[in-house]
């Protein structure tokens, strides 16, 4: 179940690194306390630094504010969970990471190419139609949709709840995606141009 947890690139501080969605870690380990009160504690506790350690994203739902975190991060939250869950997930994030500094970059496939690598065009391919929304791509779609949905609902925050969900669920179901954030960067204007043409009849 860990490859539910999804691992993307994300901007902590000044650095692109591998990060996971604390929420998904807190949701597989199955912690009893809420989300808040964990990731709060967790930080207090053991020191995490804010654009160190971690990032907080807002994910447009009335959950509110998401913790990004770093890979390091990650781990020592399963660590110190002390449950087999979390001692299986620590161990995912770290055959994750081997796995992939073993993967060549796109600028490091580019310059093979450059130098004759014809081999190399297939992959570059395989990574531009895989490749994953990058961060300020995945804002853009939260802020359409949330525009879409204040458009329609308003001050009513019932309404906005159900439109918020309706929206992924409709996105998921356009592109064939168990998460909307799973689209691929190629598709991510086609992902824009869906959600802005999204109508009230479609949505209710």
């Amino acid at each position: 179940m860990n490859d539910l947890i999804q691992i993307t690139q994300t901007q902590i501080g000044a650095e692109n690194v591998n990060s996971v969605n604390s929420r998904e870690i807190y949701e597989y380990l199955g912690v009893d306390t809420k989300y808040n009160d964990w990731i709060n504690r967790s930080i207090e506790k053991y020191d995490f630094e804010e654009n160190v350690d971690y990032s907080k994203m807002s994910n447009g739902t009335s959950r509110g504010i998401d913790y990004i975190v770093s890979m390091d991060m990650a781990k020592e939250l399963c660590m110190v969970s002390n449950t087999k869950k979390g001692k299986e997930t620590r161990k995912y994030f770290i055959k994750a990471e081997k796995q992939s500094q073993k993967v060549l970059t796109v600028s490091e496939q580019i310059s093979l190419m450059a130098q004759g690598h014809q081999e190399i065009d297939s992959r570059v391919s395989i990574l531009e139609a895989t490749k994953r929304l990058e961060n300020w791509q995945e804002k853009s779609l939260q802020d359409a949709k949330n525009q879409k949905v204040y458009s329609i609902a308003q001050d009513d925050k019932n309404l906005a709840s159900k439109l918020h969900r309706k929206v992924w669920s409709l996105f998921k179901k356009q592109f064939h995606l168990p998460r909307y954030n799973e689209l691929p960067s190629i598709k991510f204007e086609d992902g824009l141009k869906f959600i802005r043409n999204l109508t009230i009849a479609d949505m209710v």
